[in-house]
């Protein structure tokens, strides 16, 4: 786990030197306006005066920083957060590819029950269509049949007819017969 490329300690650092450099930016004309005298007089040696100042001052800044640092275990702590989150970010990596997988697995299943349904809804549709062709058929047969059996019935009738115009004819001849038999 100890890194010594510590991503965070290395910005910190970088951090830190900026604003240094920053804070002790050079400014010749305000230090010299500190010193008055000898600013005017050996402009030179106090221009190196200042420079000596600020790179002792920065030294001196940059020692106190590293002891620090070192007292409170910066480095090692801020290596320890890098993996922690580098840990982090594959885990949620790894999270988003499962979930992604899942996605997958479950758009695939959905698509093959569409599928599934569609095959059945066309099966069912078929079926709907042959169901219908055959009531139509059945009606047909149905209408010639009503119509047989209206001739039938028709046919029946006038051949009760007959049958009720023999039967008539026999009483008649029977009536008859009895009126002659008994004259």
């Amino acid at each position: 786990m100890e890194n010594q490329n510590s991503k965070r300690f290395k910005k910190l650092g970088e951090v830190v030197e900026k604003v240094v450099s920053k804070i002790l930016e050079p400014n010749l004309k305000n230090f010299r306006s500190n010193f008055p005298t000898i600013g005017t007089e050996n402009s030179s040696v106090l221009e190196d005066i200042y420079k000596q100042f600020l790179m002792i001052l920065q030294t001196s800044i940059m020692s106190e920083f590293d002891l620090i640092q070192e007292e409170r275990q910066i480095k090692s702590k801020l290596t320890e957060l890098d993996y922690l989150l580098d840990q982090k970010a594959k885990r949620y990596k790894d999270y988003q590819e499962k979930k992604k997988q899942k996605s997958l697995q479950l758009e695939k299943q959905q698509l093959k029950i569409l599928k599934h349904k569609q095959s059945q809804r066309l099966k069912l549709i078929n079926h709907l269509a042959q169901l219908n062709q055959n009531n139509e058929k059945l009606k047909g047969e149905i209408k010639h049949l009503n119509q047989n059996i209206k001739q039938q019935i028709k046919d029946h009738q006038q051949g009760n007819d007959k049958v009720t115009l023999i039967k008539d004819l026999q009483i008649s001849s029977s009536i008859s017969e009895k009126i002659l038999n008994q004259n």
